[in-house]
C-alpha cells in the first residue's frame, strides 16, 4: 500500500488511529485484526482491501507515523536560524512531539524494538524522510564546522538516543520541568558542538 495515496482517506486514518491505540494497551500480538476492524468501524474486509497482512498494516502504520512525524518537525525550522539554534529546535520538537502523541511514542519504540524493524529496515530507511532530514542536518553540521568531526551515524545515535530518554524521564518523573528538557539540549550541544 502506498500511504500517500490514502493520507486523506478517513477510513485509512481511522484504522490507523485504532491500531495506534490498541497497540499501545496491547501490544502487537494482542492487536487482532478484527479488534481494529471493530473498534474502527470498519469491515474486516475494508482493512484488507488497504492492507494485504498485519504485517503490511504495521509497516504502512510506521511509514505514516514517520511522515507525520516528519512534517511535524521540520516544517517549523526557519532558515534565519543559526545552526546551532535549529540543533534545539529539532531536538526540542521530537521531544515535544512525542510527549503529545503518547501512542505514537509507544507504536516507535515497540516497532524499533520488534522483528518488523530488522525484517523492513532496508524499506523503511528508504522512505522515512525524517531519518534522511536528520542525517543530512547532521552531516551540514559537521561540514560547516559546528559539530565534532565525527560518525554522522554516531551523532545520529546520540540524537534519537538522548531524546527518548528525555521522553522516559518525563514520563516517569525522573524530568519535571521544561527547564530540565532545555538541561539535557544543552549537555547534549555541549558534548557534540565543535570547541
Amino acid at each position: 500500500m502506498n500511504v500517500q495515496y490514502t493520507i486523506n482517506n478517513p477510513k485509512v486514518i481511522s484504522i490507523f488511529e485504532t491500531t495506534l491505540r490498541l497497540i499501545k494497551d496491547h501490544g502487537f500480538h494482542g492487536t487482532a485484526m478484527s479488534k481494529i476492524a471493530q473498534e474502527a468501524d470498519v469491515a474486516i474486509g475494508t482493512i484488507y482491501h488497504y492492507f494485504p497482512s498485519k504485517d503490511d498494516l504495521i509497516v504502512s502504520l510506521f511509514q505514516y507515523c514517520g511522515n507525520i512525524l516528519n512534517k511535524s518537525i521540520f516544517e517549523s525550522v526557519h532558515e534565519e536560524l543559526t545552526y546551532k539554534d535549529t540543533f534545539f529546535h529539532i531536538w526540542k520538537g521530537f521531544v515535544k512531539y512525542y510527549r503529545e502523541n503518547v501512542e505514537m511514542f509507544s507504536f516507535f519504540e515497540q516497532f524499533y524494538s520488534s522483528p518488523y524493524y530488522q525484517v523492513n529496515s532496508c524499506e523503511i530507511n528508504e522512505t522515512i524522510s525524517g531519518q534522511r532530514n536528520i542525517l543530512k542536518f547532521l552531516t551540514e553540521g559537521i561540514d560547516k564546522g559546528e559539530l565534532k568531526n565525527t560518525n554522522v551515524e554516531a551523532l545520529a545515535c546520540i540524537f534519537f538516543g538522548t531524546a527518548v530518554s528525555a521522553i522516559k524521564g518525563v514520563k516517569y518523573n525522573k524530568l519535571k520541568s521544561n527547564e530540565s528538557i532545555e538541561d539535557v539540549v544543552n549537555i547534549i550541544w555541549d558534548g557534540v558542538k565543535n570547541k
